[in-house]
């Protein structure tokens, strides 16, 4: 498809030939994110809401896709443009527009990086909960494209959980408002909460209010060390099946560590096979008798060492290891394919050992980390997609482990969405009705199927046709 040169300089207009892009160059560098690629014919980076409601009203009227765009940090192809058209690049709306203590809420723009609005509420002594592992680049408009969580989500939940209201431009060129500044809203239809995790397959985000909570008075961080993945996850399910509920409860397997203690030199000993990242955080009075009974927990349950961190220092050495541990990986093998799947934390340690013998059976190098706290766990194979023996195999694997995990009561994603990489495996969890029933909602905001189109419920390929 080619955009007419009328309609570009009709877009140019609008937002200005500095937000209005067309070159090779720039095209390129909005075409992939982690997991693919695919080449915009313009990308348009607007400033307001309005700009955004008339480039989607053109685009619409000519019949031109438009694949909505934060920082591009996807994990699944979200956010590219794999049939063209326009890119609608937001990261330029990131204005926080207003932080209330007092009403305990705050107003941003979709192109707010999430680490930078954490420390903006933090100055003031407040806290917003959601932090996904990519928070210092991922934005907060992103994060409600997907529902991201993070950590944190076994204590305090998703980004769905932090919603008040949103503003959404949509290809009519209508402009719906949901939610508002109260904590409690029952009229009508809850949209707000709806359109989190509808991955830009509505409209386009221009704004978006949250909930912000009092920041906690004390944290403490404890790292244990298991011999195997067994006692790690048994573990997880100890520490959840007690009366403390802790901010953050993170597994990560031996291969990962392996990497960590390569990049950081942390000195793991060799007989370490998993380790548990351990959060407990409020009053003061209270974190210490609860990190002292999860230390007594771990201990029982055939922990090797125990490591509390004793400063703000040697917390942020932990929690350095864990979030840039992903990167380090990726300079291993020439494609990671870093996945997203959550089952009941009852589950944990069986899903952990049945995606580390679905690698070694197609002897394909895995790791495994996740927010155990809340059964999120993300798996990431290690291989040469431009390798057609590689790729195929692991096409075989990966739907051989999507069926596991579903059979283990499990889901697709737990905060990564749908995007392109698992579009055709949503007829196995979602029944034909529910499918039915979306395409409709869909149909309702954009009749003319232009925002991000080969997305999510539209994929086509049926359950007989899958690997």
């Amino acid at each position: 498809m080619t955009i007419a040169d009328a309609l570009v300089r009709e877009i140019r207009s609008i937002t200005g030939p500095e937000a209005c892009l067309d070159t090779p160059e720039d095209l390129r560098c909005y075409s992939y994110d982690l997991f693919t690629r695919g080449l915009p014919e313009l990308v348009v980076l607007p400033r307001t809401t309005e700009e955004v409601a008339r480039v989607l009203k053109l685009a619409n009227e000519a019949g031109i896709p438009v694949t909505p765009r934060g920082a591009g940090s996807s994990l699944t192809g979200g956010p590219i443009p794999i049939r063209g058209g326009i890119s609608l690049c937001l990261a330029r709306m990131n204005r926080i527009l207003e932080i209330s203590p007092r009403d305990r809420l705050a107003r941003v723009q979709p192109g707010v990086v999430t680490h930078d609005f954490h420390r903006a509420v933090a100055k003031m002594g407040l806290f917003y909960p959601p932090d996904p592992a990519s928070s210092y680049f991922c934005t907060l408009g992103g994060n409600v494209a997907t529902n991201a969580g993070g950590p944190s989500g076994v204590k305090y939940g998703v980004t769905r959980d932090y919603l008040l209201g949103l503003t959404l431009a949509v290809p009519s060129g209508d402009v719906l408002v949901t939610g508002g500044r109260s904590y409690k809203n029952v009229t009508g239809y809850d949209f707000t909460h709806f359109i989190c995790g509808s991955e830009g397959m509505l409209g386009a985000l221009t704004e978006i209010t949250v909930k912000i909570l009092p920041k906690p008075e004390a944290v403490r961080t404890l790292l244990a060390l298991y011999s195997d993945v067994g006692p790690a996850t048994e573990g997880v399910a100890q520490i959840m099946g007690n009366a403390i509920i802790p901010a953050t409860l993170e597994f990560m397997d031996r291969n990962f560590l392996e990497t960590v203690d390569q990049l950081f030199g942390f000195g793991f000993p060799k007989e370490v096979g998993a380790a548990l990242l351990i959060e407990v955080d409020g009053p003061e009075v209270l974190v210490g008798p609860q990190a002292a009974a999860i230390l007594d927990l771990c201990t029982k349950g055939g922990a090797l060492t125990i490591q509390a961190a004793e400063s703000p220092e040697e917390r942020e050495k932990l929690w350095k290891a864990r979030r840039a541990g992903t990167a380090a990986l990726v300079r291993e093998a020439k494609y990671v394919a870093s996945l997203d799947f959550c089952v009941p934390v009852s589950a944990i340690s069986q899903a952990v050992r049945e995606i580390q013998e679905i690698g070694r059976r197609y002897d394909m190098k895995v790791v495994v980390i996740g927010h155990a706290g809340d059964g999120n766990l993300h798996p990431m194979f290690f291989y040469d997609p431009d390798d057609p023996r590689q790729a195929e195999t692991y096409a075989v694997l990966e739907a051989e482990l999507v069926r596991s995990i579903l059979k283990l009561s499990g889901t697709l994603s737990g905060e990564h969405g749908i995007g392109l990489e698992k579009a055709q495996y949503l007829s196995l969890e979602k029944a034909p009705f529910e499918l039915q029933l979306s395409r409709r909602v869909k149909m309702a905001f954009d009749p003319n199927l232009i925002m991000n189109p080969g997305k999510c419920e539209w994929a086509t390929k049926t359950d007989r046709e899958l690997p």
